[in-house]
């Protein structure tokens, strides 16, 4: 039998709390014989970790983002490969198997991510936000990052659940960047400018908490929002795209949709069938409490990205910290 590669799990640690922890107990359960675990934290973080398989690396600085955290990881790693995993996030067992078959079978692919579902004893509020990306009225054509779709080759994927060989990471000088939020968009546009292949495998599985509905969720989606304004002027090749300026063209035809109401009340049954619409596509993935008031949230998720949008877009002109 082959044996199995060594595999760096890289969790960049942003605080400590009781997600973190899981996350850690949770790769340590992994079904792979392999691997070990680097935690990149700021200067003067103290974890006391007594596992042999755990590393804690310091970057050497007060304040670093997840880049320059994954950066020290990849760097400190003698791994064959590397997996990234955010430090709210935690795999499903079979995880790095499920990777390393594919890699094998599949030597042209650099980097494999995978769908990051919604935890089961998540709470309502955050079930309301994992139904929102994990429907086609919140996320559009991006919702297989969060539930489980069809294999497909990506060039823009997020690192809460990536595995890649590191010789490719290295090849391209890694994450290099100091966004807080996009920072894998970069990663991946020098991977797919260098000739790299990334896949999307739905049986590549984390489990990943969302934050609370309303206050956690929307100011995610705003940073989320202004970082992809920004990309747009940044990174064109993978930004300039028309999905990514849907949220502010729906904001924009509801605003009108209402002010032509006024003028002729029929229009008003066409806000009702798109509610209708929503909350079908809604009770697909979710619970029908959840349902009834979800294309309210939707609304509120894509008024708060389209803002930062056109924030980043239009007005910020540089963005790395």
């Amino acid at each position: 039998m082959k044996k199995s590669p060594q595999i760096s799990i890289i969790i960049a640690l942003y605080k400590e709390s009781a997600y973190f922890y899981e996350a850690v107990a949770q790769c340590l359960q992994l079904d792979y014989p392999n691997f070990e675990i680097l935690i990149g934290v700021d200067r003067g973080v103290k974890l006391n970790f007594r596992n042999p398989k755990i590393r804690v690396l310091e970057t050497g600085l007060l304040r670093t983002g997840p880049a320059e955290k994954r950066d020290i990881g990849i760097i400190r790693s003698k791994a064959e490969y590397i997996a990234f995993l955010d430090d709210d996030s935690y795999p499903r067992r079979d995880w790095l198997k499920k990777a390393m078959n594919i890699f094998n079978k599949r030597p042209e692919i650099a980097a494999v991510g995978g769908p990051g579902l919604t935890p089961p004893m998540d709470g309502f509020r955050q079930q309301i936000t994992g139904a929102i990306l994990s429907t086609f009225w919140g996320t559009g054509p991006y919702a297989y990052r969060f539930v489980q779709k069809p294999e497909r080759l990506v060039d823009d994927y997020p690192a809460y659940n990536l595995i890649a060989r590191r010789k490719d990471l290295v090849s391209v000088g890694g994450f290099d960047n100091k966004f807080y939020g996009g920072e894998d968009t970069a990663l991946c546009i020098k991977l797919v400018t260098a000739g790299k292949k990334i896949l999307y495998h739905p049986e590549v599985v984390v489990y990943h908490h969302r934050r609370h509905f309303p206050e956690g969720y929307l100011a995610q989606v705003g940073n989320v929002g202004m970082h992809r304004g920004y990309f747009v002027k940044k990174y064109p090749s993978t930004s300039l795209r028309l999905s990514y300026f849907m949220p502010l063209f729906g904001i924009v035809a509801t605003i009108l949709l209402l002010l032509l109401s006024l003028v002729f009340p029929p229009l008003i049954w066409i806000g009702v069938f798109l509610y209708v619409l929503g909350i079908a596509d809604a009770i697909k993935v979710s619970n029908w409490k959840v349902a009834m008031i979800l294309p309210v949230c939707i609304y509120l998720s894509h008024l708060s990205y389209a803002y930062n949008f056109t924030k980043g877009l239009l007005f910020i002109k540089h963005l790395e910290r």
